[in-house]
């Protein structure tokens, strides 16, 4: 029955059916047959569990944190100052925009954020530089898929309230294989660029980089804040959001960047992505609770014996399931369907939680620039109408390959993802 709850959720998914409504009514209908009128008695208590979680409170604080920053100038300012340090290089502005695409997902949290932002700035101008579109499209799309790996992360905070893993640790360990991707963006855009001749801008003068850095170098100071917080034991993530979302609101309003319009339209988008995130959440958790009385993962595990595999062919298989579904679900989705079953087994197989939780975290990112639902795809067409998702997804295959590139080492070598964390205090 468990495996037909699957293939029945597939089916809605494909007849278009919102994912969240999708896991609730086959959720529920699969309790209902389970345990008749006792399904009603255990929704409510379902769903209250599904979000008490002192993790979660992070989500809509990180959330808002990183539509202030989208709605302000503020993004404006940190591209600019980044240009001016590196625009004279051949190929700048594609260098500023891996730059920019590190440094914001460090103060965002959100790869949607950070891609719909940095497209904002560089498409424009790379554009009118002569860059050509597919190179444009794949560095913007998968240069914000960053967001959810270089901390602070809305992926690990999520990971994290599902599996009681350390957030934490998670996010430290989120640091060195974010900073391997972002360079292996850099070396790469820095040798297209040489290939193709790309031009330099005009050098900017020292006065103008140190004025550049004064409007737009504090932002710098927020992962700072929240990182540094966290390494040296001074707050816990959910403690994180709260005291980078206020350094926010008060770094906006003291730069003249923040005004009623702003807070109103960052509240807004915060209130609407933090309904769907959480609505998923309590479908998916409904449904995860239907599988779990099945013993789906019991289930699993036994096939695994059976057929005698290792737990490194497992989460080999569980990678490639990963990119499977990243073709039709969003990250959200994914993680909330999946982590209830995989859990388990993962305990089962002594696998490391946290390394795990980057490769997932990885895989992730590929489920963003894929279509039909690849959401940052999605944002380079809103924001360059005359795109087509074809073309956007041809541009991200080179930046695919650096990834992939990036989860094997990952896979080979498990300390990239658990040295630092335990040094955490």
């Amino acid at each position: 029955m468990g495996f037909a709850l699957f293939l029945i959720l597939l089916l809605f998914l494909a007849l278009g059916m919102h994912v969240a409504f999708s896991l609730g009514i086959i959720g529920f209908s699969a309790l209902y047959l389970l345990s008749g009128g006792q399904a009603f008695v255990a929704l409510p208590s379902i769903f209250y569990d599904s979000l008490e979680s002192f993790t979660l409170i992070a989500i809509p604080i990180y959330i808002f944190m990183a539509n202030l920053l989208t709605q302000s100038k503020i993004s404006r300012d940190l591209y600019e100052m980044i240009q001016d340090w590196v625009g004279h290089f051949t190929g700048g502005l594609g260098i500023t925009t891996v730059l920019f695409c590190t440094g914001f997902s460090a103060i965002s949290g959100s790869s949607v954020a950070t891609a719909a932002t940095v497209g904002m700035l560089a498409l424009p101008e790379m554009i009118k530089a002569g860059y050509e579109r597919k190179f444009i499209f794949g560095m913007i799309a998968a240069g914000g898929t960053m967001g959810i790996l270089i901390p602070p992360s809305l992926f690990f905070i999520l990971y994290g309230a599902l599996t009681d893993v350390s957030v934490g640790k998670l996010f430290i360990a989120g640091i060195i294989p974010g900073l391997i991707m972002s360079g292996f963006f850099f070396i790469y855009v820095i040798f297209f660029s040489k290939i193709r001749g790309y031009g330099k801008r005009q050098r900017a003068t020292w006065g103008k980089r140190w004025a550049s850095t004064r409007r737009g170098g504090w932002i710098l100071v927020l992962p700072v804040i929240i990182i540094g917080g966290i390494y040296t034991g001074i707050f816990t993530p959910t403690e994180a959001a709260a005291v980078g979302a206020v350094y926010v609101i008060l770094a906006t309003l003291l730069s003249g960047n923040l005004s009623l319009q702003i807070l109103r339209e960052s509240l807004l988008q915060t209130l609407k992505t933090t309904s769907m995130v959480f609505l998923i959440i309590c479908g998916a958790l409904l449904f995860g609770h239907v599988t779990t009385l099945l013993q789906m993962p019991q289930q699993v595990i036994h096939f695994m014996s059976k057929v005698g595999s290792s737990p490194m062919l497992f989460i080999i298989l569980v990678c490639i399931l990963f990119i499977f579904l990243g073709d039709f679900l969003e990250v959200v989705s994914i993680t909330v369907i999946t982590l209830p079953v995989l859990h388990p087994i993962l305990l089962n197989y002594n696998v490391d939680l946290i390394w795990f939780g980057v490769i997932m975290c990885i895989n992730m990112e590929f489920a963003l620039i894929t279509p039909p639902v690849g959401l940052n795809l999605y944002v380079i067409q809103g924001i360059a109408p005359d795109a087509n998702l074809i073309e956007a997804f041809l541009g991200t295959w080179p930046f695919m390959i650096l990834m992939a590139v990036a989860l094997i080492l990952i896979f080979i070598f498990p300390s990239l993802a658990t040295w630092l964390p335990q040094f955490l205090l």
